[in-house]
């Protein structure tokens, strides 16, 4: 029994693994961001719930959809990734995201109709995304990156039903900086997608070209960063953690403009850097 314990471990890792963990949760602090920018107030404890549950399914059916169809790069490009790795079949992730799929759903309808209509909308996009655009290079990154920002336009639904100017000018600040670090993980995993005929920027134009383009698209969106200060949609307390989060983005950009082979590391520190960001979100609508 003890001699088969390790190898069950391994499994449940696998399984946890395949969801994206950090990507879920970054989800649904999002989405109470988004609420609380727009409203001034948190979710109720059944909307808290219910929007974590729709936030967290959503995002990780839609990576084992990706897991699942990317299995073959993932064997060249991650192939300690759940499936390559052995620790999730195939059999058992296509009904694992299923699953996922429909708690998302079936939470979000629990919301109402306005959520759940948003939800379906970037759910159907993300999945879109996962079959048939990620080939299509700019225009999946595109996909991807509006699904980045939608958890912001989720929580400001569900709090009001109407998307306000500050939530529009974060959720654009999240495009920005997703759609950089999309273009950025193409320069690490181009072996893997030319095997595919997968067109990404940095296979059609060079890893110098998409690093430039992915830095560009940060940079952009560090430049919006003064106007919620600006407009007074947000106290002070938002400008310390987004300057912390825009020096980091610089740094990252900066490094990587001088060397695309950081691009993996780049890719992981803009993940850091947007979580900062979404601190200052939240801190900058305690008024």
């Amino acid at each position: 029994m003890h001699r088969h314990e390790p190898l069950k471990s391994l499994r449940i890792r696998g399984f946890v693994e395949i969801t994206r963990p950090p990507n879920g949760l970054m989800m649904i602090f999002a989405v109470y961001v988004g609420y609380f920018v727009q409203s001034g107030r948190i979710p109720t404890l059944l909307e808290g719930v219910f929007a974590a549950v729709t936030a967290y399914g959503l995002t990780a059916s839609s990576m084992v959809v990706n897991d699942i169809i990317d299995r073959e790069i993932d064997a060249v490009n991650n192939p300690s990734r759940p499936i390559p790795s052995g620790l999730v079949k195939v059999s058992e992730a296509v009904p694992f995201s299923i699953l996922l799929g429909l708690a998302g759903l079936a939470s979000s309808a629990l919301l109402g109709p306005s959520p759940l209509l948003v939800a379906a909308i970037f759910y159907a996009l993300a999945l879109a995304y996962n079959t048939f655009l990620k080939k299509t290079g700019l225009v999946g990154n595109a996909a991807v990156s509006a699904t980045i920002s939608a958890p912001y336009i989720y929580g400001a639904i569900l709090a009001e039903g109407a998307v306000g100017v500050p939530v529009a000018i974060i959720s654009s600040m999240s495009f920005l900086a997703g759609m950089g670090r999309e273009v950025v993980k193409g320069i690490s995993d181009v072996e893997g997608d030319r095997s595919r005929g997968v067109k990404t920027y940095a296979i059609t134009h060079g890893k110098h070209a998409a690093a430039r383009l992915g830095a560009g698209l940060v940079f952009t969106a560090v430049a919006l960063s003064p106007l919620p200060i600006a407009i007074g949609a947000m106290s002070p307390l938002y400008i310390p953690p987004v300057t912390i989060a825009c020096a980091g983005f610089t740094y990252s950009s900066i490094r990587l403009l001088r060397d695309p082979d950081t691009s993996r590391k780049t890719k992981s520190e803009y993940l850091v850097w947007m979580l900062i960001g979404l601190v200052g979100f939240l801190l900058g609508a305690l008024k």
